[in-house]
Parts: structure tokens; sequence; C-alpha cells
């Protein structure tokens, strides 16, 4: 019998860097949000911004407290590690998310 491999958020899920000189994009997994947007630093280069907080609200509902931000380069491999953060960060935050699914 074959295992199934457990579901995670694949590169595809975020599309193409194109998309985000134009606008954001909001997802969820499991009970993690998530929002990516373009950002300019204070040194004026442009960033990935990647938010996550738990559901079940969306951004703007959410206090800021409950949320956490990171930076990565506004690029194609930037998607490419933003896909790796967000599966590694719901993984470690996953008992969090279970909690939200199950209220």
């Amino acid at each position: 019998m074959a295992t199934e491999t457990p579901r995670q958020i694949q590169r595809i899920d975020l599309f193409n860097i194109r998309f985000y000189k134009k606008t954001w994009f909001h997802g969820s997994f499991q009970g993690m949000h998530y929002r990516i947007e373009k950002f300019t630093d204070a040194d004026d280069s442009k960033k990935l911004r990647v938010t996550t907080w738990p559901g079940p609200y969306n951004y703007d509902h959410t206090d800021d407290s409950a949320k956490e931000t990171a930076l990565f380069d506004f690029s194609n491999e930037g998607l490419d590690e933003i896909t790796e953060y967000l599966n590694t960060y719901h993984k470690e935050h996953e008992e969090e998310y279970q909690d939200v699914l199950l209220h």
C-alpha cells in the first residue's frame, strides 16, 4: 500500500513574480492565512513581504499582534523561498492552526 504524502503549499500555488508587480495574493492552508505582497524597504529595494496569521479572520480584521512578517527577494527565487518558509512555518505552528480548524 502506497503512503500518501502530506499536503503542502506548492510553488505553483504562489503564481509567478509578474503577478506581484500589480497586486497582492492572499491564501490559506489548514487554518493558516497568509498574504504575499510587493514591499519597498527603506533602501528603496523591492522585496516580497509575507505575512502569516491564524484564521478564521481576514487580514484587515486580524489584530496586528497576531501577524508575523518576513521579507524575501522580489524574484521567482524569493517565491521559492516563501514556499519553503510557509510550509516550515505551518509545521512549527500546526497545533495552533488545528485549534482554529476545530472551532
